[in-house]
């Protein structure tokens, strides 16, 4: 058993506070570099410096009395410190024989603490007792030690938090931060309006993100500060410049938002998705297995199970949204094809695979979408439901990007059309130049108008339900069979509305006008 408060988990978590001891000794540690600190270096110097004070106390208290033990003996005005007491200190007042047959003859003391009432306390005591030590103990600890690497392996994700919240809550703190990375104040360098101007002109002028380094060398800033400390300066002001977006995916490269296309700084609303509630319980394992399919950006899958990093190719049959917002979602399968950030936009380089051409995307991890494929769509002709092809590179930064051709024919279609304020859908021939999921594919007659209803769709309180009561029947319409794949309710749904497939296998496999013909296949229900 050990006594140190260091070894209650909730010293760690709940009970977490920094003292004045903490904050003097983060600012000395950060005082003696010459470059911002990791977060984790911070928490690992709170940590280690916890336990030298503890070590430093223990020690103080143990060295102003004997350490109480019940089986030893102890006199009249004898110091005794108690560990199991938080190493407080007392004296013996007084000194009587004990009675209790159990334990045989020992002593009872009376002990006057520094603080608090007098207690009582067995001495001279012959049967076992917890709070005796073993041979060559001497009351720092008993049993093994949580130690400072083992308390940093369990709690410092939590401790990261917690002592970021608190370093940020002090008033007129002397901390500053960015990111995973801190420092003082009173190091850094003066960094105003002037440099900021400055950064402004140099990334417009040559029209590419440029590095911290690269800006820092054309401020002028003072020799005096240390070169890590004079660019950590420079990111906390561009950072807190809304004139400026760090978009480096292995360092800090700042660009100007103005000159981002408008879908890397803010989703497209037929990109964005709005949960409804449903009920999970109702799918069954062949769609289960469509939904793990089709791998949409917004299900409710388990990512752990889903190891994308071992491919070095992933095929995505475009959505109706991705494909007119000219984007690719952000799933397990293909988040590791890509630069990705937490909760920071990046480029990339796309690299096309039939003709070699290079162009940018931009990542945008927290609407788990990447764009700049609006023209390379175009280019080549890809409709919804269209197999697109992402192949790693050497190069982080680069992702080769290409279809699935074939020789191009006019093909049936199912087309949506907007009528009297409703989506209608029809087959028709279309030019198809690549290959496709023919359950996904859909084309539609004109993008204003199906852009139109999706407005006014947005602001009516319309279920995925009623959107699936109202398209499916329909789309069995166009069947000889009268039959209608999950998959293509789900592409067919997502022109007017963004869902990722549950909600709609749900309202299918929930709607008694509906029933399952085969696997994944529905029809209308007999009567």
């Amino acid at each position: 058993m050990s006594y140190r408060p260091s070894q209650n988990p909730s010293y760690w978590t709940t009970e977490f506070k920094l003292s004045p001891e903490d904050i003097e000794n983060l600012q000395d540690y950060l005082q003696s570099r010459e470059r911002p600190a990791l977060e984790s270096d911070l928490v690992q110097t709170l940590v280690e410096a916890r336990f030298r004070r503890e070590d430093q106390r223990i020690r103080r208290e143990l060295a102003r009395g004997a350490v109480y033990q019940p089986k030893s003996a102890y006199q009249v005005g004898q110091q005794i410190v108690f560990p199991h007491l938080n190493f407080a200190v007392g004296a013996v007042s007084a000194l009587r024989p004990g009675a209790n047959p159990e334990h045989g003859p020992f002593d009872v003391l009376t002990v006057q603490f520094e603080q608090g009432k007098p207690r009582m306390f067995a001495a001279s005591l012959k049967t076992p007792h917890k709070l005796n030590l073993g041979d060559g103990e001497d009351g720092m600890a008993q049993e093994e030690i949580i130690d400072a690497d083992q308390i940093l392996e369990r709690y410092g994700r939590e401790l990261r938090l917690r002592l970021r919240d608190q370093l940020l809550a002090q008033q007129e703190t002397p901390f500053v931060n960015l990111g995973r990375y801190w420092s003082l104040a009173a190091l850094l360098a003066d960094v105003h309006v002037g440099h900021l101007n400055i950064a402004e002109a140099l990334i417009d002028v040559r029209g590419v993100p440029l590095a911290t380094s690269d800006i820092l060398a054309e401020l002028g800033l003072p020799r005096e500060t240390p070169r890590a400390l004079a660019a950590f300066s420079v990111d906390l002001a561009m950072a807190g410049d809304e004139r400026f977006v760090d978009v480096g995916a292995e360092s800090r490269e700042w660009f100007l938002e103005r000159l981002m296309p408008a879908e890397a700084m803010a989703a497209p609303r037929r990109l964005q998705y709005q949960a409804e509630p449903y009920d999970r319980s109702v799918l069954d394992v062949p769609l289960l297995q469509l939904e793990w399919e089709l791998d949409d950006e917004w299900s409710d899958l388990d990512a752990t199970n889903i190891d994308g990093s071992k491919l070095t190719r992933v095929e995505i049959a475009l959505t109706y949204p991705h494909r007119r917002s000219g984007t690719v979602p952000l799933t397990p399968r293909t988040m590791s094809f890509f630069p990705v950030r937490e909760g920071k936009r990046s480029m990339l380089t796309f690299v096309d695979g039939r003709w070699g051409k290079r162009f940018t995307g931009w990542v945008a991890p927290e609407a788990r979408y990447v764009c700049g494929l609006s023209a390379w769509f175009e280019e080549h002709g890809i409709p919804v439901g269209g197999y697109v092809v992402l192949e790693r590179t050497d190069n982080p930064a680069e992702v080769i990007i290409d279809l699935k051709p074939h020789r191009s024919k006019r093909e049936w279609v199912r087309m949506a059309r907007v009528e009297n304020h409703q989506l209608k859908f029809q087959l028709l021939k279309h030019m198809l130049a690549c290959d496709y999921d023919e359950t996904m594919i859909v084309a539609e007659t004109d993008t204003a108008s199906t852009d139109e209803l999706r407005r006014r769709l947005y602001h009516q309180p319309l279920t995925i339900f009623q959107l699936v009561d109202d398209l499916a029947p329909q789309l069995m319409g166009l069947s000889t069979q009268g039959t209608v794949h999950a998959k293509t309710v789900y592409s067919a749904v997502n022109l007017l509305r963004r869902t990722p497939p549950g909600p709609v296998f749900a309202a299918l496999l929930s709607n008694p006008r509906f029933q399952t013909t085969s696997s994944g296949e529905f029809s209308m229900a007999r009567r």
